[in-house]
């Protein structure tokens, strides 16, 4: 019966004793009616017309100049060390299931963000690319359009929100890694092709919460990388990526593109100078990921590298994979504090610099700063002091040469033979262990030999030069 044919009281009572029973029910429930979502707006894009297809030669420039980035591959599967992603491949459905149950143990609880940028800004890094999906399809940020994620694990925690903002505040370039090859869509939706690196942006199989087809689903997760996370620097699309690349651009035209736009080779370094954005990535052991136990490259080899790769134009993108509980391996560490060491003493020879007119003298190799008119030639030491003869490098009359990081200039002089160089290195720097002289035997005293070290090549710095006559035509 309609209220309007009770009595004015009655209908007053009737009323009162409805609302009771209604908030009763959602107070004892614990629900409430859910508010209709508000629609978010659509990112906006630039026009297909309009997008430039390329990287901004600004934004090239900065990269270029930036020289040392840091490199982290990181995910569920560190817990049991083995490599991420690729396990995935040829891999029965039993173990893929494990692989993927993985996430369910994930909880780095001594992940500090703070303490990886502190050390890494010690080591000189000025960028950091990290891995926000690999190929297993795991997002390391809370996207809304998968539920294999870091929020959806015991953690709980956006790690690349977390990453983003921590190295930002110490000054750093931030990149995201992102796989445009999934291997979770392809299991998932029945779509699997054998291969995980491959992406097939061609497939119409719904996936998600939001139930996207695979190009879709992929181009909204960089739309949500590009503008979520206050001001990207970098993508860097290991693999198959035009259809992501031109969505990037369309989102924001000046990101840069590592990966998918200039040459990134792994583990080598290219032989000749090259004039032009390009990246050497290098690992510190000989795995991406976490790898228990694993023996590091000598502090000496990544010097070296880090030279070489400087020296022949290009950038070097080292990688460390942390642990399981968010930690640095210790023998990570290690290398990056005697790359800090290194860095302090002769960073300046490797920091916005470009090739010279040859990249190396046998063992003495070459970078230079254009616009100041200075050359940095960085070679070893024997037994701390050497004589050099440059053939490419001409002094004027107000050159100076001086030893980074050590007070006082180098003797020199413009001979026919080229710039000869006396250098000394009379700072000390670090006490290392002295190898037995000839006439002892180790066995014969216990005493500690001692020298001053570390045998690391050591970087002159020779200003006011110019290339020598017939050098570089």
């Amino acid at each position: 019966m309609p209220l309007t044919k009770f009595p004015r009281a009655q209908r007053s009572i009737l009323i009162t004793v409805m609302a009771a029973v209604v908030v009763g029910y959602f107070g004892c429930s614990g629900k409430a009616p859910e508010p209709t979502a508000a629609k978010k707006p659509p990112v906006p894009l630039l026009s297909e017309a309009s997008v430039r297809l390329s990287n901004d030669p600004g934004k090239t420039e900065v990269f270029r100049d930036a020289g040392l980035g840091l490199f982290i591959h990181w995910g569920p599967n560190s817990q049991v060390g083995t490599e991420i992603s690729w396990p995935l491949y040829n891999a029965s459905d039993d173990y893929i299931r494990k692989y993927y149950n993985l996430a369910a143990t994930f909880n780095p609880t001594a992940f500090d963000p703070a303490e990886w940028a502190r050390l890494a800004k010690l080591a000189g890094m000025e960028y950091v690319v990290f891995t926000a999906k690999h190929h297993d399809g795991f997002c390391m940020f809370d996207t809304e359009l998968s539920d294999f994620k870091i929020t959806r694990t015991p953690y709980g925690r956006d790690i690349a929100g977390m990453v983003a903002e921590a190295f930002r505040k110490e000054g750093f370039l931030v990149g995201f890694y992102y796989s445009p090859g999934d291997f979770r869509y392809q299991w998932e939706t029945g779509k699997r092709t054998g291969h995980i690196y491959e992406p097939d942006f061609e497939s119409p199989a719904l996936f998600g919460p939001k139930q996207k087809s695979f190009v879709d689903y992929e181009r909204g997760q960089i739309e949500e990388l590009l503008t979520r996370y206050g001001d990207i620097f970098m993508l860097w699309f290991d693999g198959k990526c035009e259809p992501l690349k031109k969505h990037a651009w369309r989102v924001r035209q000046d990101v840069f593109i590592g990966r998918g736009e200039i040459p990134t080779p792994e583990q080598e370094i290219p032989g000749q100078a090259a004039d032009y954005a390009w990246e050497s990535c290098l690992t510190t052991s000989y795995q991406w990921s976490y790898l228990p136990g694993a023996e590091v490259r000598p502090a000496a080899e990544i010097i070296e590298n880090l030279i070489h790769i400087r020296a022949r134009g290009g950038n070097m993108l080292l990688n460390i994979g942390p642990r399981p509980d968010g930690r640095i391996a210790p023998a990570d560490e290690d290398l990056l504090r005697d790359l800090s060491l290194w860095m302090m003493l002769y960073g300046e020879a490797v920091r916005g610099v470009r090739p010279w007119v040859v990249t190396n003298e046998g063992d003495v190799w070459f970078t230079q700063k254009r616009s100041e008119g200075t050359v940095y030639a960085l070679a070893g030491l024997e037994k701390n002091s050497r004589s050099l003869i440059l053939k490419s490098v001409a002094a004027l009359p107000e050159t100076r040469v001086t030893l980074l990081g050590q007070e006082g200039d180098c003797p020199w002089e413009q001979t026919p033979a080229g710039l000869k160089i006396t250098v000394t290195r009379k700072q000390t720097i670090r006490l290392v262990k002295a190898p037995a002289g000839p006439d002892e035997k180790s066995e014969s005293s216990d005493k500690q030999r001692l020298t001053w070290g570390p045998d690391w090549p050591v970087a002159l710095k020779i200003t006011k030069a110019k290339p020598a006559a017939g050098i570089g035509k």
